[in-house]
Parts: structure tokens; C-alpha cells; sequence
């Protein structure tokens, strides 16, 4: 009894030991943390667009359309006409101006000139034959008066020959006066009138010309016409501008990307990506971030991804594409962009 009371003594430490040898080894060890791996590559949807934004083109001034020029789809020039109104009325507009502009001149180089010797000579005959009928009436009017104290006339034939003296020597004077105007040349300030007459006058040419250059619409830039919105016969006024045509410039083409907030510092100026898009299948397009803007709004790019978020934040960053796409991308096709963190 005393041997087995002793066996279970020393058995119990070992048999103590060995369970607790089998529960640590079976017990794990405590988990790390879990550590969450991104993805090496981030994916940004976009859309093609153009370097600068589409223009919107309308007339300046109201009227009938008479002619669209282009269709969409047409690529134009710096200049080209696209359109144009009826300009009847501001064509008759700009020839009265410069029948306007003709007379003004006209007078101007009469004033600069000054009189021609035919008319000096046709003044200065009038002024002596003038002054010789003044002569006359003078010597007729002395012999009323010396007939008149004699009685050999009356009062009134007297009194009629010396205001005829008084009438002719006025006239005699005046026939003097104007000779010796012409004589000494036109005023200056009637040389600097009629030159304000001719900068009016062709200030008012120059408002014609561009009243008529208004009813012609033409390219701004050299591009191609995106829609046509306006057709021959319509009506447009200024109160309410109907744009005619819209017109962007295709040759430099960009993507603005939209990027999840979570990834906004994985992006850099100057970082190089590549683009896709299912139109294109399996073609990549090498592009580069070019411009990123600094503030967050919603996310406007849908994708065909049933999962992806459409209420989290983005960052617009603009990619340009390095030398020319290689293929005439639509605007507004949406496309893949895949960058390295």
C-alpha cells in the first residue's frame, strides 16, 4: 500500500508535465497582426478629351442664317467660314460710309488747296466792278443833290439817288472783302474742321466694315467640328446667343483620370502610365501625368464593374498622351489607366 501510494506521488508530476507538454504544443502561437498587401499597380478609369475644351461658336450680331459652310465631322481651318447671315443691309451700310468718307476727303483737299487763280481773278473782277458802280453812283448821287438845292429836282429823286450811292459802295466793299479773303487762303480752322471730318467719317467706315465682318462666322482655331446645332434659315438674335457649331482641336488629345482619395499619393507629375480601352483590345497607349488638381468631388467615370464604389471621393489628374495616339480616339471614350505605385 505504501508502494503504491508513493508511484502515484512521483507519477503525478510526470503525468502533470506531459499534459501540460501536449497542451502547449498544441495550443498556437499568438496570430500577428494581419498585414494588408496593395496591389503593385493602380487602375484609374478616365475619359478622352481634348487639350483645350470644345468652343462652343454663335454669330455676334442677330439675323437670317443664308449658309452653314461645314457639316460635322469636317476639319477646318484658322479663318475658315463656317456660316453666315443675310448682309444685304450692312453691305449698303459700308458703301454709304465710304461715299461719306470720299466727300469728306474731297472737302479737305479743297480746303488745304485754297482758291485756283481763276477764281482770284473772277473775285477780283467782281470787286472792281463793284467798286466802279460805286464810282457812279457816287458822282450821280453829288449831282442830285446839286440839282436838288436848285429845284431842278425833287426831295425824293434826291433822297432815292443817294441811298442807290450808299447801296453800291456796301456792295463795292463786300466784292472787296471776299477777293481779299480767297487772296490770303483758307483758315486753318477750316483746314482742321474738315480733317475731323474725314477721321469721323472714316470712323464710321471702320464700324460698317466690322457690322458686315459680323455676319460671316468663322474657325477661331484650326479643328474639327463636333456638332452642328443651327441650319440655314434660322433666326438668331444677341438677346439669346444660338450657338451654330461646336468646334474643339483634335491634334493634342489628353485623359482626365479619376483617383479613389486612398490612392491620391501614389500619383506624381511626370509619372508614366499606359492606357487601354476595349474599343482597342489588347493596344496600350504610353501616357504621362501631367497636371493633378487639389480638390476632391465625386466620381463621375462608371465603370462596368458591379463592385466598384460610386460614393467615394476622386482626384482629377490629367495624362497626356506621349506623341500622337497613333489612332483618332473619340471624345469622351472611357479608358484604363495603369500606373505603378
Amino acid at each position: 500500500m505504501k508502494k503504491l501510494i508513493k508511484s502515484l506521488l512521483v507519477a503525478a508530476p510526470l503525468a502533470a508535465g506531459g499534459i501540460y507538454y501536449v497542451l502547449s504544443s498544441s495550443t498556437p502561437a499568438a496570430a500577428n497582426p494581419a498585414v494588408t498587401t496593395r496591389p503593385a499597380t493602380l487602375v484609374a478609369p478616365g475619359r478622352v478629351e481634348p487639350v483645350r475644351d470644345a468652343v462652343k461658336l454663335a454669330f455676334e450680331t442677330s439675323g437670317r442664317i443664308v449658309a452653314i459652310e461645314v457639316d460635322e465631322g469636317h476639319a477646318v481651318k484658322a479663318g475658315q467660314v463656317l456660316a453666315r447671315l443675310d448682309d444685304r443691309l450692312a453691305t449698303a451700310r459700308v458703301s454709304a460710309a465710304e461715299a461719306q468718307l470720299a466727300a469728306a476727303k474731297a472737302r479737305l483737299s479743297l480746303a488745304r488747296r485754297g482758291p485756283r487763280g481763276e477764281d482770284l481773278a473772277a473775285a477780283r473782277a467782281e470787286a472792281d466792278a463793284a467798286a466802279a458802280a460805286a464810282d457812279h453812283r457816287g458822282a450821280e448821287q453829288v449831282r442830285s443833290e446839286t440839282l436838288g438845292k436848285t429845284g431842278a429836282l425833287s426831295t425824293s429823286v434826291v433822297d432815292a439817288d443817294e441811298a442807290a450811292a450808299r447801296v453800291a459802295t456796301a456792295q463795292a466793299n463786300a466784292a472787296k472783302a471776299r477777293y481779299q479773303s480767297l487772296a490770303k487762303g483758307t483758315r486753318s480752322e477750316q483746314i482742321a474742321e474738315a480733317a475731323a471730318a474725314v477721321q469721323l467719317a472714316q470712323a464710321e467706315l471702320d464700324a460698317a466694315k466690322v457690322a458686315l465682318d459680323q455676319t460671316v462666322l468663322r474657325a477661331p482655331t484650326d479643328g474639327v467640328i463636333l456638332r452642328r446645332t443651327a441650319e440655314v434659315g434660322a433666326l438668331v438674335t444677341t438677346m439669346q446667343p444660338m450657338p451654330v457649331v461646336s468646334i474643339a482641336d483634335l491634334r493634342q488629345l489628353e485623359i482626365r483620370l479619376e483617383v479613389d482619395e486612398a490612392d491620391v499619393a501614389s500619383i506624381a507629375v511626370g509619372q508614366t502610365a499606359t492606357a487601354t480601352a476595349d474599343a482597342y483590345g489588347d493596344r496600350t497607349f504610353p501616357v504621362r501625368i501631367t497636371r493633378i488638381t487639389n480638390e476632391l468631388g465625386r466620381k463621375t467615370v462608371r465603370d462596368d464593374d458591379p463592385r466598384a464604389r460610386v460614393d467615394t471621393r476622386v482626384l482629377e489628374v490629367i495624362a497626356t498622351f506621349d506623341g500622337t495616339p497613333g489612332a483618332q480616339l473619340p471624345l469622351g471614350l472611357r479608358m484604363s489607366v495603369q500606373l505603378a505605385r
